[in-house]
């Protein structure tokens, strides 16, 4: 009978120990993605300069439509210089379009409505269009995007 005993206890202890072993290595890694989130990782937005043309390309007080890589952009000449707009609609991402007659960014999903400086003037978009940094130098017109 002293046998059995001795059996017993020994798979008692390697049970234990077996889960201790296993609850250990589950509250370790816990505690490590726990670490992870208090401390997350940081990243640095990278931007480019494309070249989108020259300035004899745009016409005056003219809308240029363009892509980018994945982004899409207007290009527009105006009295103080070159801007550039996203297309995409702050309200769910709809492409915007430009309608000449009423000089404004009109998205088609809930008809928002942006005037020629990108600015929400109705419907409802929340912001403004994305704006790009354009770069002129010499002839060459470029704008800054961001890459991933």
């Amino acid at each position: 009978m002293g046998v059995i005993n001795d059996d017993i206890s020994r798979r008692k202890f390697l049970s234990s120990a077996f889960m201790a072993l296993g609850l250990g290595f589950g509250l370790g890694a816990l505690g490590l993605r726990f670490l992870q989130f208090l401390s997350p990782k940081v990243t640095v937005d990278r931007f480019e300069e494309i070249l989108v043309g020259s300035i004899s390309d745009i016409q005056d007080s003219d809308i240029t439509p363009m892509e980018i890589g994945n982004v899409r952009i207007f290009l527009l000449k105006t009295d103080t210089g070159l801007m550039a707009f996203s297309r995409k609609c702050t309200d769910l991402g709809c492409l915007v379009n430009w309608d000449k007659a009423r000089q404004e960014f009109i998205c088609p999903c809930h008809q928002g409505v942006y005037n020629r400086n990108g600015k929400n003037i109705a419907g409802p978009p929340p912001r403004p269009l994305d704006r790009f940094q354009v770069v002129q130098k010499g002839e060459n017109i470029y704008v800054k995007v961001r890459v991933a």
